[in-house]
């Protein structure tokens, strides 16, 4: 097998050892990726500058409208993230791909026939807009899920930062393209192109020949199901959720001027479409020029140290956009930025890898872009309505010192999480001497552990059976208890439960090698020469 082509998650480099910048483009199945990862950005960033310069010059359009756009495209996020990272870990991943990039151009060459034709309205300008970010949500959570797959652990952090790189580079070419396509032709000719461009990305997918998955004989997981054990994973998992509250939070704030640059390009500079292109490109380039430089940053400063300086740049550039009138100093401003934005967004990404085992990714990553998008679309509406109301200079100077009490709020929520974690699969259970055939849906299934253990380390046991619940609950348990025998001071039963045969024997391949080392220690406190007595018990029905 191609050792570019799959890496085990759980692989470590060298302690200590310095990862290149661009090393994971040497992989010709990220370089592939990438690619189509930018084209498909600079195709969004093309739509998006077209139609929020449509809605401007729409007669009787407020900032609340123009702002709504933006809402639009992220809404689906909001709505869908979830449900697409399920289909991203339940069904094949490359075909998924390619269908949200078909999706895309249908939904782009449709809005270019109804601009050339006249009929683009500003109600059929929000639907195009939210179908759009439905593409986009198809396309987030699996592209990133696919880095875990595609490049070995120690080389993730330098990937997440390649993928804002691409991500930004969109954000600097896209709007450059777009102007200079609307100041020629006409916004029409941008969702004409952005469709081509679509098409173009979906053929340069069909070209990877994806390596199958590991093999199971266990059924797919159904999709609600993995809906609900995507939920009870993050419940389980306390980095990650630390990883959505302030990526929602820093995201609320961060929207602001991306939400009001229409505004403050057409009031406050009185200036047009090529303008605004110009300060999206210099947001885009700012975030370019930290990952240039990213490398450096993390080997001074934690990923904590990083968003709160990120979170106090970005509070400082709203003021100053809020507050001038020059096109450079709002340039510059925009510039910082960016800067900011790929530093928090790049800290956050690398956070959630980091503690997200493959069979989970898509829908652990689904759940930080949702929050993130979701601090996008409220920020949107909200910073919107309140220029509305009031004027965008001071929806950007409330916008800045509110994002402080926002950064005083979440401070204590730490994203240094388990770096140390190896989530290499290592089931550890033995196989059970069945007595009774059992079909993979029957169920529910129970499963009690019995241990001894020596009464002045009961303490010690039952912070390792905290760890224990998390590690049952989030690899897809339903319940999980613990219980003391009132006659025998020494004799504890940890019992968990399944929902079916087929659900415990995937819990048992989802165990990692962390989690193998909590297992390990819970059965070193064990007395006696046997092990923990392990008894399997399924569900039985009684005869109406």
């Amino acid at each position: 097998m191609n050792p570019d082509r799959r890496v085990e998650p759980g692989r470590q480099g060298a302690p200590g050892a310095l990862i290149e910048p661009w090393a994971p483009l040497r992989r010709p199945v990220f370089r592939l990726l990438w690619i189509t990862g930018l084209t498909a950005n600079v195709c969004s960033w093309m739509f998006e500058v077209a139609a929020a310069w449509t809605m401007v010059t729409t007669p009787g359009a407020t900032p609340l409208l123009i702002a709504l756009i933006q809402t639009a495209a992220t809404a689906p996020v909001f709505l869908l993230a979830l449900p697409s990272g399920a289909l991203a870990d339940i069904i094949d991943r490359r075909r998924y791909l390619i269908f949200s990039q078909v999706w895309v151009a249908v939904v782009s060459l449709g809005v270019a026939a109804l601009s050339l034709a006249g009929g683009l309205t500003p109600a059929a300008l929000f639907v195009a807009a939210f179908l759009i970010g439905t593409g986009l949500v198809m396309r987030l959570p699996v592209f990133a899920a696919l880095i875990q797959e595609v490049v070995p652990r120690q080389e993730i952090a330098a990937a997440v930062v390649l993928y804002g790189v691409a991500l930004n580079a969109s954000r600097a070419v896209g709007p450059v393209i777009a102007g200079a396509i609307v100041a020629l032709g006409g916004t029409a000719y941008v969702f004409l192109i952005n469709g081509l461009l679509s098409i173009a990305a979906a053929a340069f997918l069909v070209r990877w020949r994806r390596d199958a998955p590991p093999p199971s004989n266990l059924p797919s997981e159904r999709f609600f199901g993995a809906i609900r054990l995507g939920v009870q994973f993050l419940r389980n998992t306390p980095a990650l959720l630390a990883v959505l509250t302030r990526g929602a939070v820093y995201s609320f704030f961060g929207m602001a001027p991306l939400a009001l640059l229409p505004v403050v390009v057409r009031s406050h500079l009185d200036a047009g479409p090529t303008t605004y292109s110009f300060l999206v490109a210099t947001f885009g380039l700012g975030a370019l020029v930290l990952a240039m430089t990213v490398g450096r940053i993390r080997k001074r400063y934690s990923r904590d140290h990083l968003v709160v300086a990120a979170w106090l740049l970005s509070a400082l550039t709203n003021a100053l956009i809020g507050v001038s009138h020059e096109v450079y100093v709002v340039g510059l401003a925009l510039f910082c930025a960016g800067f900011a934005w790929m530093a928090a967004f790049g800290a956050f990404q690398v956070a959630a890898q980091m503690v997200l085992p493959r069979w989970v990714g898509g829908r652990g990553l689904a759940l930080v872009l949702m929050a993130l998008w979701i601090g996008m679309a409220c920020g949107g509406a909200s910073w919107g309505q309140l220029a509305t109301k009031t004027d965008a200079s001071t929806s950007l100077l409330v916008a800045a010192a509110a994002s402080l009490f926002g950064l005083l709020a979440t401070i204590r929520l730490k994203l240094g999480g388990r770096e140390e974690e190896d989530l290499t699969p290592s089931p550890y259970w033995r196989e059970a001497n069945l007595a009774v055939p059992i079909a993979p849906g029957q169920g529910p299934v129970l499963v009690a552990v019995e241990y001894r253990i020596d009464p002045e380390r009961v303490d010690e046991f039952l912070e390792l059976m905290r760890e224990s619940r998390r590690m049952r609950l989030r690899n897809g348990a339903v319940s999980w208890s613990i219980f003391r025998d009132v006659t025998e001071a020494d004799l504890f039963i940890e019992q968990f439960m399944d929902e079916s045969w087929a659900a415990h024997l995937r819990h048992r391949e989802r165990v990692t090698a962390t989690e193998l080392e909590i297992h390990k220690r819970k059965f070193s406190l064990h007395q006696g020469e046997a092990p923990p007595t392990v008894r399997y018990l399924i569900g039985a029905d009684i005869p109406s």
